[in-house]
């Protein structure tokens, strides 16, 4: 009996240590016959910036820079074509995975740490994991940071811990500034708990903010030798706190299906509200602060780092459900049922390996550019796929912006395009028809100084798909 036991205790020992791999091997095919989505800013931010283009002045882009000049690094040796993205998305999803189980493992068992990794990895899927946006590159050193902070509320003499949460913070706000939310609501908890003693605990860690401090000022020197320090300050701090939100169309609020799947999934980590243990609440109550990452433009994929974050509770959560009442059980099972479907639809409806924003029309009419026309010509796109730029290796005038209304309504903006098209004698047009809708809408807006222009100087020289057309100038 006992030789009997020590060998199943080795088998299960083994099962175990593959179990891993077979989870991120699921993963992965997963994440290969669904849908992948590589958003065009991915490709033609660092495409524009490896061809001359200044970030922030030539370049309209309301996000930190750390981001759009890695990728740049990365076009460079890679180039712009979509696999290169799909690998190291895949990459970076595999990186969370396992930060998901290492974590869950060290705040909870090692046992229950294969659940959190189940469910990440099941649910991940629907909320639009399989995509390369600003995000997903967050998600780990949001992990990091909501890790070392719980460890930092359980010892607060653990100044490491506060270090390392405030560090990852840092890297993540010059991701991107969503961050922000995840920074107020540390700091509220620290006034929570400690009350006026929080302001010792910066006093006493004032090297917490070293690391800040040095990149903001780094990146401060590295424009203002560019003379591109006012164009930066508007572009990443102003705009998206100050002036974004009054912006026709900005504010794009989730549908009522939408709002019902994120009650689903709230609801879902009832029972562990009612454990009263401070470490499972705490992350908890993270993962739906986390949220707000979605504001002001609601999409699924913004909610990974909440998702993550939850996922790692989801066992906990499992055992205090046998603890709770009859309501709370109910509730957990309807969100659990909501969420099945939800996941068995998205599947139906994504199973397919055609990239998103780079299918077989964009890289056809991309072709056509560039048999049509010289390497030196520029080329304004008009309400069409700013990617075919890149696939195509040609340039927009100076400067170059996205046809969204919240960039384009702002004051003299349109005339400065304008400006850009006359200056660098644009030759060409990549047109696509405005549709019909609401006058803000995106592929219904107009913006009417640039249109109004286009019209009166270039005229329809040949179709080149079914959405697009080439028009030159008259």
């Amino acid at each position: 009996i006992l030789v009997f036991n020590k060998k199943v205790k080795i088998s299960n020992c083994k099962f175990m240590l593959l179990l891993v791999p077979l989870l991120l091997l699921i993963h992965f095919v997963l994440l290969i016959n669904t849908r992948f989505t590589l958003w065009p800013e991915m490709v033609v931010y660092p495409y524009l910036v490896n061809n001359g283009f200044m970030l922030y002045r030539d370049i309209i882009n309301p996000y930190p820079p750390f981001l759009s000049y890695s990728l740049a690094i990365f076009a460079k040796i890679f180039g712009y074509q979509p696999l290169p993205y799909q690998i190291l998305t895949w990459f970076l999803i595999i990186i969370t995975d396992l930060l998901t189980f290492l974590l869950a493992q060290k705040i909870f068992t090692k046992s229950t740490a294969y659940f959190s990794l189940i469910f990440f990895i099941i649910l991940s899927i629907p909320f639009g994991v399989n995509g390369l946006w600003f995000d997903l590159v967050q998600t780990p050193l949001v992990l990091l940071s909501v890790y070392f902070f719980y460890k930092f509320m359980n010892n607060p003499k653990s100044r490491k811990s506060l270090f390392f949460s405030v560090f990852s913070l840092t890297i993540a706000i010059f991701t991107k500034q969503q961050v922000i939310w995840l920074s107020l609501w540390f700091l509220a908890i620290l006034i929570y708990k400690f009350g006026k003693k929080t302001k010792d605990i910066f006093i006493k860690n004032p090297y917490i903010f070293a690391p800040f401090i040095c990149m903001f000022l780094t990146l401060i020197i590295f424009f203002r030798q560019q003379g591109l320090t006012d164009d930066f300050l508007y572009w990443i701090f102003i705009f998206p706190f100050f002036k974004a939100s009054r912006m026709p169309w900005y504010l794009l609020l989730p549908t009522v299906h939408q709002i019902l799947t994120i009650l689903a999934l709230f609801f879902l980590f009832t029972p562990i509200l009612f454990n009263n243990r401070f470490k499972t609440t705490l992350i908890v109550l993270t993962g739906f602060v986390l949220v707000l990452f979605a504001y002001p433009r609601f999409d699924y994929f913004h909610l990974i780092p909440s998702l993550t974050v939850l996922s790692l509770t989801f066992p906990d959560n499992l055992k205090s459900l046998k603890k709770t009442k009859l309501a709370i059980r109910s509730i957990f099972t309807l969100s659990l049922i909501f969420l099945i479907v939800f996941t068995i639809r998205y599947l139906k409806n994504n199973w397919t390996q055609e990239v998103r924003f780079f299918e077989k029309d964009i890289a056809g009419a991309a072709l056509t550019l560039s048999k049509n026309t010289n390497p030196g010509d520029s080329i304004y796109i008009q309400n069409g796929p700013d990617q075919i730029l890149a696939l195509s290796g040609r340039l927009p005038p100076k400067p170059w912006a996205d046809e969204f209304p919240w960039y384009l309504e702002i004051p003299d903006l349109q005339k400065k395009v304008i400006d850009g098209i006359e200056k660098q004698n644009s030759k060409f047009i990549i047109f696509k028809p405005y549709d019909v809708g609401p006058r803000y809408e995106l592929g219904v807006y107009r913006p009417r100084e640039i249109a109004d222009y286009l019209d009166a100087n270039y005229k329809n020289l040949v179709q080149i798909s079914d959405t697009l057309w080439f028009k030159v100038r008259k």
